[in-house]
Parts: structure tokens; C-alpha cells; sequence
């Protein structure tokens, strides 16, 4: 710490009078200062005193310092987490990152030890237009602040306990049976791809990446089955794994759909003489998967062509996909409709591999009379 103690005696037209002071050379200016220890009567007061004060020399390092080359792929920062079993995806590097320039931004130019719960819990509050989604994703990265920070040369400090947010989006609602028979109506479509990509979403509990991101190769058609190995981004890119999976974990799965759906499906394919590992859904004289703003215009105009009523429901494409869930739960146990539709948590996930696909569809066979009566 570098601070000693003296004692000066002063003295006074009646009398002396003992005092206890600090000293120490300031490490900016490299000027000695002297400064009075208050309520001091002896030495082992002064010491204990002295004993409070902050290390003069002790570098002082700023939450920007400490962001500065995390998440950055390659960096020490990443290689540390991957040793420790975190392998994160490239589109989480990305998000992470993109959370740290806005702490930075806000906080970058204050020591960690500075950051109080409250600074950032009014900061996040004052932030009105963001969902309780994205401002849990702020927290998340800035736990990963404080983990980072004794690499830095900072001191461990103690994380501060964050209020979580509420998620404010509402889920999204389903389709009655009767909407389901007005939206499906092929009398109201002009595009027989996009019907069956709608219907191919519904009958198989797909999300809109999901089905955009389909390939030939992924049906068992004698099996009236899909696998679901990979998951289209919304620039088009596909990856080999699903939505919530990774390079390390891809969460496949396989999911059962209604015999007509999938014989319309077989046609389709037949008929167009897609490749195994073409898109079925592609763009017209493209490679390249149908955009998903252009499928989400098409299911507005359809609900307006089916004369369907939303009424203060949410009625989205997810929709479809809790259609699914809702109505294989009216016939089946939730473990296998969880199997199917790949939701992810503590109690039930379940992560697949291609070489246990034969097992995977053979599991699955008891639920295909259910799937026979999804739109029933």
C-alpha cells in the first residue's frame, strides 16, 4: 500500500497537541503528500486506518479493458471457455459480442467494482422499447463480464444479484379445426409450393427455418417421417443443426406427419425431380431456400383469403407448430410429442445422432395414428 504513518506534535498557546497523519508519494504526479487521520489517539488506530485505504499502485482496469477481446473467436478469452466446455456457435459469439459493445458503450469507461445492481437495473428499466428477452441477454453477457475479469488483472469480484425480466411477448395462439380446413383449402391458393410448405409446417410441427431449410433427402417416406437436421437462417444460410443446437450439440430429431401429407409431399418431389440434398422449397429457378419475410407476407394474405378473424390473437406462422403440439398432445404423452417437436429443457431434452435415426423412427410409430388425425 505504501502509505506510512507519523505523529507531529502542534503546539498551542496553552498547550501541545498530538496528531496522526499518512503519507505517501502520489504514483501520477510523484508528489509526497500528507493527509490527517481523523479521530486518531494512537498508533495502532493510525495503522488500522491506513489499513483502508485503497493500493496506490494497484492498476486500475476498466469494463472495457475487460471486454475488449472476448468473444472474439481465436482470442484467449474464447479458448478458455472451450476448455472449460463451453463451445459456443459462431451466431452466439456474434450475439455476445454485439451485447458487449452495447455494456461498453453504457458502462465501458467505470471499474467493474463500480457497477452497482442499481446503475444497471435503472439503466435497463429506462430502456422501454427493449422486451424482457433482450435485456436478459444484456445480464447474461454481463455475467460473463465478471467471470472474465481476474484474467484481466482485475480482482475477483462478486457478482451482484440482477432482477431477471419478465418476457413481455405473448405466445402465440392456434388454429381451431375449422381454421385449419379454411386455411388449407388448395381452392384459395395460387402457389401450390407455398401450400405445401405451410402444410408441410403444420403437419410436421415445424418452425419457419425448419421447413425452409428442407432437403429431399430428409424424408422416410415409408415411415410417413422427417428428420430434422439442420435449421435456415433468415440471410439463407443452412446449418447442420437445428435452431437451438450447435456444431457440438445439433439437437435432431425426427417428427411423423399425416399419410396425405406426406404422399403429397412424395409427389411433389417426384414430380419436380428434386435432388436428395436440394431444397424443396426453393426459390423459383434457384438453390437457394424461399425467403422467410416473403412466407410470413403469404400467411397474412392467406388468413385475409380464409376470412380468418385474429380477434387479439396472436396468429403467426409458430402458429402452426403450436397447433401441432397442442393437438398430438390430445393423443399422446408429453415425452414423445417433446421427441417429435424437439422442444429443449432441463426435465426433457434429448439429443439425437444420425446413427440413431432407425431407433429414433421406430419410437415414433405409435404416433403416427395420431398424426392421421391432426386436422380432425
Amino acid at each position: 500500500m505504501r502509505y506510512n504513518v507519523l505523529r507531529r506534535t502542534i503546539k498551542t498557546k496553552s498547550k501541545s497537541v498530538h496528531r496522526w497523519y499518512y503519507s505517501f508519494i502520489d504514483p501520477q504526479t510523484g508528489i509526497k503528500k500528507q493527509k490527517v487521520i481523523p479521530d486518531c489517539r494512537s498508533r495502532v488506530e493510525a495503522y488500522d486506518f491506513i489499513k483502508t485505504l485503497p493500493d496506490l499502485y494497484a492498476r486500475k482496469v476498466y469494463i472495457k479493458d475487460i471486454a475488449k477481446d472476448m468473444f472474439i473467436p481465436g482470442s484467449e478469452h474464447v479458448e478458455r471457455l472451450v476448455q472449460h466446455g463451453r463451445k459456443l456457435s459462431r451466431e452466439t459469439l456474434q450475439r455476445h459480442r454485439s451485447m458487449l459493445d452495447t455494456i461498453v458503450k453504457q458502462f465501458g469507461d467505470i471499474e467493474l467494482k463500480a457497477l452497482t445492481t442499481v446503475m444497471v437495473d435503472d439503466y435497463l428499466r429506462s430502456l422501454v422499447k427493449q422486451g424482457g428477452c433482450w435485456k436478459n441477454s444484456f445480464l447474461e453477457t454481463l455475467t460473463y463480464v465478471y467471470k472474465e475479469a481476474p484474467f484481466c488483472g482485475c480482482e475477483a469480484i462478486q457478482k451482484p444479484t440482477f432482477m431477471r425480466f419478465a418476457r413481455n411477448s405473448k405466445k402465440a395462439d392456434i388454429f381451431s379445426t375449422e381454421e385449419l380446413k379454411r386455411f388449407f383449402d388448395s381452392a384459395l391458393w395460387t402457389n401450390y409450393r407455398d401450400y405445401l410448405t405451410f402444410l408441410c409446417m403444420a403437419s410436421f410441427g415445424l418452425r419457419l427455418g425448419e421447413v425452409r431449410g428442407i432437403q429431399a433427402r430428409q424424408f422416410i417416406f415409408d415411415k410417413n417421417a422427417l428428420v430434422i437436421d439442420g435449421y435456415c437462417k433468415k440471410t439463407g444460410e443452412r446449418t447442420n443443426y437445428n435452431k437451438k443446437g450447435s456444431d457440438e450439440n445439433k439437437k435432431w430429431r425426427v417428427a411423423v406427419a399425416p399419410e396425405l401429407t406426406v404422399q403429397l409431399l412424395y409427389n411433389y418431389i417426384t414430380v419436380n425431380g428434386i435432388r436428395d440434398f436440394e431444397f424443396v422449397f426453393a426459390r423459383k429457378g434457384a438453390l437457394r431456400p424461399v425467403h422467410g419475410e416473403y412466407l410470413e407476407e403469404v400467411f397474412e394474405n392467406q388468413l385475409k383469403k380464409a376470412g380468418i378473424e385474429k380477434n387479439g390473437r396472436k396468429i403467426i406462422p409458430h402458429s402452426l407448430r403450436f397447433t401441432y403440439v397442442t393437438r398430438m398432445r390430445r393423443e399422446l404423452p408429453a415425452e414423445l410429442v417433446q421427441k417429435l417437436v424437439g422442444h429443449t429443457s432441463v426435465e426433457m431434452t434429448e439429443y439425437y445422432t444420425r446413427a440413431a435415426i432407425p431407433e429414433m423412427v421406430a419410437s415414433l410409430e405409435s404416433a403416427i395414428p395420431a398424426a392421421n388425425g391432426l386436422f380432425e
